[in-house]
């Protein structure tokens, strides 16, 4: 298993989602084969963060690894957890559509939650690690 370095930010201050998306991203860039789809991994994370900014406001806790072949991220809080009833959002509704899009784009997403501790979220991205950094690594 091959670690990033984890990010904390506040949830008011949105704007350091920017550069923990970046810094996500050329993480798993470095290893990740061509078909991997880096932009969907942006969009999950900025799904994931403006959801606890929204709903959830305080520390937030974001962590990437590969697993094998495959990344996984972990989003946490300390909110008062998710609905675990999440439905396909109407169209005239002006939210609702984040976990649905991040169910859409992730391989797997799983919500845990924690009464009284917050939610954890872990998804699946649709990222793999390219052959030689998994032959070098020993995977």
């Amino acid at each position: 298993m091959t670690y990033a370095p984890e990010w904390s930010m506040v949830a008011p201050d949105a704007r350091e989602a920017l550069s923990a998306r970046r810094a996500i991203r050329s993480f798993l860039a470095a290893q990740a084969d061509e078909a991997s789809d880096l932009d969907a991994v942006e969009l999950i994370v900025g799904e994931l963060v403006g959801n606890v900014v929204k709903h959830a406001p305080g520390a937030i806790g974001l962590h990437v690894s590969w697993c094998g072949a495959g990344a996984t991220l972990i989003v946490a809080d300390r909110g008062p957890g998710i609905p675990s009833l999440r439905r396909v959002p109407d169209a005239a509704a002006t939210g609702g559509r984040g976990l649905f899009l991040v169910e859409a784009l992730a391989l797997r997403v799983r919500i845990e939650n924690t009464p009284g501790a917050g939610a954890r979220v872990v998804v699946d991205l649709p990222v793999r690690r390219n052959a030689a950094s998994r032959s070098s690594r020993g995977d």
